[in-house]
């Protein structure tokens, strides 16, 4: 069984990289063997149109069995704290289309060019492909930006406009990407900071990670090829 670890920086899942270095049975450059799965770290970088770079000229993605998407991301919901993990159900990109004078976005939907219905989409939004792999973590809708929300008045158009409870600036194109390629996959996602007018000081950077790959590990020790 062939598992794709997704992330978009390497610093993300470094942890279960170390854990795989540590434990696997035998390792190559760009895989390793543990238990029965064959996992294969791959790097994105940050971004929607890397990630989607990266994904769609990824040649051996036929034979992956199940895709990770691993990550952190920001939170516009107050029922999560820093460092909580959660899993991405569906996802929307945010930003994708025409502004307007009040500085609202007008979705490529909205604008005609494209249908709200179109495979891979459903009302607007990709959703989760239904496969065997589930996780006990806290479902939630996601939002991918261009760039993270620094400014409360983005801010406050985004959470108008959209239902999400977490943004993210590649998970609409992992959804996408894996949607097309027709693989079962996990959008598995560390909160590190609030989604508030722009303070490092608030973000959790380390917290995140450590919950992240902790989450990671447990799902790859899980999962059972002969099922």
């Amino acid at each position: 069984m062939k598992v794709l670890l997704v992330s978009a920086t390497s610093s993300e899942i470094q942890t279960t990289l170390d854990f795989l270095e540590k434990h696997s049975s035998s390792k190559s450059f760009v895989e390793y063997k543990y238990k029965n799965l064959t996992v294969i770290p791959f790097v994105t970088g940050v971004g929607i149109a890397m990630t989607s770079f990266a994904l769609g000229r990824y040649s051996e993605m036929k034979d992956i069995t199940l895709l990770i998407h691993a990550g952190v991301s920001g939170s516009y919901s107050g029922k999560y704290n820093i460092a909580d993990v959660v899993e991405v159900t569906s996802e929307e990109f945010a930003d994708i289309g025409a502004e307007n004078q009040d500085r609202s976005i007008l979705t490529t939907f909205e604008l005609g060019l494209c249908d709200i219905n179109q495979y891979p989409f459903k009302e607007g939004r990709i959703l989760k492909k239904n496969n065997r792999y589930e996780t006990q973590l806290p479902k939630c809708k996601g939002l991918t930006v261009s760039y993270a929300s620094g400014s409360e008045e983005k801010i406050q158009i985004l959470k108008q406009k959209h239902s999400a409870e977490i943004e993210s600036m590649e998970g609409a194109a992992v959804f996408y990407a894996a949607r097309m390629w027709d693989v079962p996959f996990l959008s598995i996602r560390a909160i590190s900071n609030k989604v508030e007018p722009r303070n490092k000081e608030n973000w959790n950077l380390q917290a995140a990670f450590k919950s992240l790959n902790s989450s990671i590990q447990q799902i790859i020790e899980n999962i059972n090829p002969t099922k």
